[in-house]
């Protein structure tokens, strides 16, 4: 007979074993090598795009155009990369993508060194690096369910938030030493690109040696024009009523926090006189931060619900957006922006892990891509309106509008969000729902 010690023993040994399981997976730990090693190369870009636009142009401006062109996918193909997912293999997608990303990125050193780069060329590899990011990231994340067992998808998940987080201060540091080593800033962004490209030559060729496929068997039926699937998988997405809640609610999130680090960077530097060197570090300790809640978001999300996690992150958010807003001291500023950042891979984890089991195979492409579409497109939206804000009102009033909005965003979620919209009833929506 099993007593309730050996339920306890067993239950407490269950996420050890899914660790274990996925550590030994071959075809998941070569895709996260990859992806791990690519994602730097993407934070590398993070730094060097804005600084080489800089020194080309002498103009803010434009360098601000590069960065939207880097952007501009996420809006015009994020909807339309999912149906092609859904109908491509999505190992050959993430190739191509790799290395048509490592083609772009290699020409900035090229064209560089014959004295022919211009801002018009940087910007047009800038708009090819997105477009492969858009493709490679909707593909691996579609595939992330045909890869593990549906009781790992949360653990790597977990994994996934842990790569993306420590790359990005990896990364970001990586090329802050490429450029402080270099001749000058112009020459040290063009080192970062050089390595950038290599990132994503390694992260394409390590697909090769994948075994697994990463989508199920399709039968060959006819051909179906791209606004039906299109309008299938937001069908779907929409008629999930949990899906339908995290959308909007993630959106909001995305356009409300999308200002919030340049809001950072103003207030400690105008109002609270921090040179520039001491809000780099501060950035790169908040960005350790957000290592250290990828690493807990598996064991949380072991013992916190999808909708507790999800309330409690929005409140504790709202308190930090007001904490920045009345913040005195760097200490102050820097423990607000630690909690936005620090929640952000825990959410991320159990709301992801929600949405790919709750998506059919042949849809995951285009669920994802829909969801993302709308969640990421507001950020640019978000911190235009913010940085018009904080230039008009200051960034005090940024981070107080912020808070309320984060709060109201609370209490629509909590009114909306019943006590019978669970993960598992909201999966199996009846057709009055649509």
């Amino acid at each position: 007979m099993t007593t309730a010690e050996d339920t306890t023993s067993v239950t407490a040994a269950a996420p050890e074993r899914r660790w274990r399981g996925l550590m030994t997976n071959r075809d998941f730990m070569i895709v996260w090598g990859g992806f791990t090693v690519s994602s730097v190369g993407t934070a590398l870009s993070n730094l060097a795009v804005p600084i080489l636009a800089l020194g080309l142009s002498g103009s803010p401006t434009m360098a601000g155009l590069v960065g939207a062109a880097r952007l501009a996918p996420y809006l015009l193909l994020n909807l339309l990369a999912g149906v092609f997912i859904d109908r491509w293999d999505r190992r050959r997608v993430m190739i191509v993508a790799d290395l048509g990303r490592f083609a772009a990125l290699a020409t900035i050193p090229v064209a560089y060194a014959f004295g022919s780069l211009t801002i018009a060329h940087l910007a047009a590899v800038a708009f090819l690096e997105g477009v492969g990011h858009v493709f490679s990231a909707v593909s691996h994340l579609s595939a992330l369910s045909k890869l593990v067992p549906q009781e790992q998808l949360a653990s790597a998940n977990a994994l996934n938030e842990v790569a993306d987080s420590a790359a990005g201060v990896g990364g970001s540091a990586l090329s802050g030493a490429l450029i402080g080593l270099a001749r000058n800033s112009t020459l040290g962004a063009v080192y970062s690109y050089a390595v950038d490209a290599v990132t994503y030559l390694l992260s394409g060729a390590s697909l090769l040696f994948v075994r697994k496929s990463f989508q199920e068997e399709r039968a060959a039926d006819e051909q179906r024009s791209v606004m039906a699937d299109l309008k299938e998988g937001m069908s779907f997405l929409w008629r999930q009523r949990l899906l339908r809640l995290l959308m909007v609610m993630v959106t909001l999130i995305n356009f409300l926090q999308a200002p919030l680090n340049l809001a950072t960077i103003v207030l400690a530097s105008e109002d609270l006189g921090i040179d520039a060197g001491l809000i780099g570090l501060i950035l790169a300790a908040v960005g350790l931060g957000t290592v250290a809640g990828a690493f807990a978001a598996s064991w949380l999300r072991e013992r916190i619900g999808l909708r507790t996690m999800a309330l409690a992150s929005l409140a504790l958010w709202a308190v930090a957006a007001a904490t920045m807003a009345t913040a005195r001291s760097i200490v102050l500023l820097a423990a607000g922006l630690l909690i936005t950042n620090l929640l952000w891979p825990i959410f991320a984890v159990s709301l992801v892990t929600y949405r790919l089991s709750a998506t059919p195979d042949h849809l995951q492409g285009r669920v994802n891509s829909a969801f993302r579409a709308l969640s990421f497109g507001v950020e640019p939206l978000g911190l235009a309106i913010g940085g018009a804000l904080i230039a008009s009102q200051g960034p005090r009033f940024l981070f107080w509008m912020a808070a309320v909005g984060l709060f109201a965003v609370f209490l629509g979620s909590l009114a909306t969000w019943r006590g019978t919209l669970t993960p598992e009833t909201a999966a199996s929506t009846s057709s009055e729902d649509a």
